[in-house]
This record gives structure tokens, sequence and C-alpha cells, in this order.
């Protein structure tokens, strides 16, 4: 059994929209790269503060005067690595108690405040993922709202011990660290050093939140305009082609008005050619359909004098000679003759049925009168019906052109049956539709032809039985009035059920069926 082909289509949009997905990837990179960058930055501030508070220790344990005197000079910035308008020094005995205290953490935002906004959205950003994403910001140490004891406890073991003092959204305010402070190898007490984490966020950070911020408004941007410029081009392709659709109708023949050929738009680009393009296209199609439909009325005029003359001609010559060739001449003016009307036929029903008008009709009725009319009439189709339809059941359309539709379809069955069981039509509904089946054992259709055979001049005929000629309109005119019911017309190669061994082929016409009204 041959694998079935798996169609998958993806429209422009879609795959725009694929990729645009695929580029959300990079925020998330970037993202990631800030992550490590800021615990290096972090970890480098903090073991800049964990020397600072070291050699503090080392200056007060060696030169206390000297450390005394700078802070009482007023300028305590001269001490490296520190800046106590943002942090505080704390000197703790060996009891665990405050004695001295120096700096200040100020309450005020002002650098905050003073931020530029690209700087603000990437720091913003940075910490609005850090909420979606399962991990947080890395901070290197322990967090904690109550840091003091901890930290003196370890620094009075004679330990430098570091940790992040929390607000109660869980926010880090500040860093601290402690030290021991020594006299002759014996602990005399620690000293503890905060910095607000505005002092610790060094200008290269803040460098980096600014290339975030300026990053993501240019994705932005850049998103907002493509996602603007794919919607519009998908837009204009989806109006395009539901242009062209509209400009056929249920034949598949042009309309006499089609789109026009450009749109009042700013854009000029390949869309608006390839729309220009497409109605020169149909300009020429609509011309050339134009003849093709005047062609068989104008034949007909033409030849229609020459055609009478040329058959009197004959009958008169026939009365004053018996030339073989006579009956041989009047013979091929009957089948020209038969070719104008055949054209002219297949003219005047896709003509009829532009023109048509739909209404309700009982197709049950209709087909059991003309099956058991055609059965009197045309004794030579050999024909068999089972008409299970109802009698009030509708549809909407017009039964007359039914009739000549199922005239076609009795006609060429007859001419392509082989005369070895009868031809056998089959009258019923089903889940909504009507379903008429006609089938004839004979020479089964090649392979391919199930659907050329309803294109207009298309002809399998290898010989022709009635020695009249054919043009292929007859199924043509069929597929013509199922489209205009809204139907399906279909062709295939069966075994037929009165005989299994015997080829036969099934055309199958299937019509919507009218909903009943419910009271």
């Amino acid at each position: 059994m041959p694998l079935r082909r798996f169609n998958f289509r993806l429209s422009i949009r879609n795959r725009f929209f694929i990729l645009l997905l695929l580029l959300t990837i990079l925020p998330f990179l970037a993202y990631r790269f800030a992550i490590d960058l800021h615990r290096l930055l972090l970890n480098n501030q903090a073991i800049v503060q964990q020397q600072t508070v070291e050699n503090l220790a080392l200056i007060l344990q060696n030169r206390t005067d000297l450390w005394a005197l700078q802070i009482q000079s007023g300028d305590p910035t001269r001490l490296s690595h520190l800046n106590l308008e943002n942090s505080v020094l704390w000197i703790v005995n060996e009891r665990g108690l405050t004695t001295y205290v120096v700096g200040k953490l100020p309450n005020d935002n002002s650098r905050i405040d003073n931020e530029e906004i690209f700087t603000t959205i990437g720091k913003n950003l940075i910490k609005t993922l850090a909420t979606v994403i399962p991990y947080s910001l890395p901070y290197p140490y322990p967090q904690s709202q109550t840091p003091e004891l901890k930290l003196i406890t370890h620094a009075l073991k004679g330990e430098t011990f570091q940790q992040y003092r929390m607000d109660d959204s869980q926010q880090p305010i500040s860093l601290m660290s402690a030290t021991a402070l020594r006299f002759k190898n014996n602990i005399i007490g620690a000293l503890v050093l905060e910095e607000k984490m505005e002092n610790l966020f060094s200008d290269t950070l803040n460098y980096f939140y600014r290339l975030i911020g300026i990053g993501a408004m240019i994705f932005l941007i850049v998103t907002i305009g493509a996602l603007l410029h794919t919607a519009s081009i998908s837009n204009r392709i989806i109006r395009l082609d539901n242009d062209v659709k509209r400009t056929f109708n249920l034949q598949g023949r042009l309309k006499d008005h089609y789109f026009p050929d450009k749109q009042r738009r700013f854009y000029n680009d390949e869309v608006s050619d390839l729309r220009h393009h497409i109605h020169e296209m149909l300009g020429q199609l609509a011309g050339y359909e134009r003849y093709l439909k005047q062609l068989p009325k104008t034949l007909r005029h033409e030849l229609h004098n020459p055609l009478n003359r040329l058959s009197m001609a004959l009958s008169l010559l026939e009365k004053e000679t018996h030339h073989p060739q006579l009956d041989s001449a009047k013979h091929a003016v009957e089948q020209l003759k038969q070719i104008i009307a055949s054209l002219s036929e297949a003219t005047s029903i896709e003509e009829s049925l532009n023109q048509g008008e739909q209404e309700p009709f009982p197709i049950g009725e209709m087909l059991y009168h003309y099956l058991k009319n055609s059965q009197t009439l045309h004794p030579e189709y050999n024909l068999k019906f089972d008409n299970s339809i109802s009698s009030d059941t509708l549809i909407m359309g017009d039964g007359f052109m039914i009739e000549q539709m199922m005239d076609k379809l009795l006609s060429n069955a007859k001419d392509f049956s082989d005369g070895k069981v009868p031809i056998e039509v089959q009258c019923f509904s089903k889940t909504g539709k009507i379903i008429i089946q006609v089938d004839n054992s004979g020479p089964s259709l090649p392979k391919g032809f199930e659907k050329q055979i309803f294109d207009g001049m298309t002809s399998i005929r290898t010989m022709n039985q009635d020695q009249q000629t054919h043009l292929g309109l007859g199924l043509h005119i069929v597929k013509l009035i199922t489209l205009f019911h809204n139907g399906e017309i279909q062709a295939e190669n069966i075994l037929l059920k009165a005989n299994p061994k015997i080829d036969g082929v099934r055309m199958t016409v299937t019509l919507p069926e009218l909903v009943k009204a419910t009271a």
C-alpha cells in the first residue's frame, strides 16, 4: 500500500512568527550573560571590600594615630577604597558591643533617580527576567535581614566574614564585611564595614545595564517593525488571493468585472508589480475568453448560408446524377452542421447558467419521472435504475438543467457501453448529499483521465460507433451544470455489481441537499 504524502503548509506569516520565536532566545542568552557578568562584578566588589576592611584593621592595629587623625581631619575618603558617604565603619569590642561608628548610609535614592533611561530599562529588565526564570540574581554571599550578630560572631573568632543585608522584599540593601582586631596576637574586638548597594554598583555595571537597555529597545523596535511589515505583506497577498478568487465564477469563468490594477496605497513594491502583472494576464484571458465565446456564434452565422447553399446544390446534383461521392459530401455537410450545433449548445448552456436563478425543487420526484420516461423513449439505453430518494427531498437549482445533465450522462454511457450488462443508474441520499451514479460496462478510463474527460474539447473515443462527430463537450456540460448546483462530479473505473468479472466506468454526481426548515 503506497504511503500517503503528508501535506504540511506554512504561510509566510507563520514562518515569520516561528523566526521571531527563535529570535526570542537572544534576550535570554543576553540575560544569562548579564547574570555571569553581574556575579563577576559583585565578586570583585566583595573582594575589594574584604581587602579594604582587612587593610583598615591593620591600620587600626599598627597606626592607630594615623587612622584617628584622618578621621578627625574631616576627610576620611583618603582611606584606600573607602567612601564614607555611602558606607559605615563599626568598631566592636571583645564582648561584641559597638564602641565607635563612623560614616553614614543615606536613605535618598538620588543616584538611582539620576540614572539614564536606558540604564533603568536594562536594570529593570534583568530584575524582571530574574522573577520569571527559576533562579534569582546572583549574590555570592549569604543574605539576612539582621546580619550583624553572625558577622561579629565570626569576626571575634578570628575570621573575615561577609554577608548581604536584605529588605522585606528580599532585595539586597548593603554588603557587610567583618574582620578581627588584634593586639599582640590577641583578639580585642572586630571591625565591621557596611557599604550600600549603590556604591557597589560600579560604573562598569551601569554601562552594562545601559547596553542591555539599548539592545532591548532596538530588539523591540525591530520586532514590532518586522511584525507590522510581515502582517502588511501577508494581508496584501491574502487580499490579492481573495481578489483573484472572486474574479472567477462557479464555472471557473472570468467575470465581467475583476479587481482594479493597483490599490491606492503609499507602497509600490514587488507585490504591487505582481498585482499589476496578474491584472494584465487576466485582461488577456478575458479577451481570449470573449473571443472563444463569440466564436461558435460567429461560425454559426458565417457558415449557415454557405452550408445551406452547399446542401441545396448537392440535392440538385443528386437529382441529375448518381455519383457515389454525393452521399459522402452530404454526410460531411451534416457533420459540419452538427459541429456548429454542438458548439452553440455548449455556449448557450453556459450563458443560461450564468444568467439562471436557482429555486428549490423535488429532486427525487423529478429523477423518478425522468428515468421512467427514458426507459420508454430510449429502449436502446437498456436502462435499469434504482431511485431511493424521497419525493419531498429538495435541492436548490434548475430541474431542466438537471435533465440536460442526465441526458449527457446517459448518452455518454450508451456510447461507451459494450452491451454486456444494462446501464444502471442509482439515486440515493447520504449525509445531506444527493448522489447519482451512472454505471456502464465497457473499456476502462485511461490512467490520468479521471478528471481530464470533464474538460471541454476532450474525447477518448477511438472510433465513432454512430458515425457522428464528437467534440468532447457532453461531459464538460455535465461539469458546468454540476458546478452551477454547487456539486461535484467524478469518474472512476469499477467492477460491475451485476458481474464482478466485467470492467466498467462509473460517473458520480454529488449535489447538496436543501436543509428543511424546522417548525
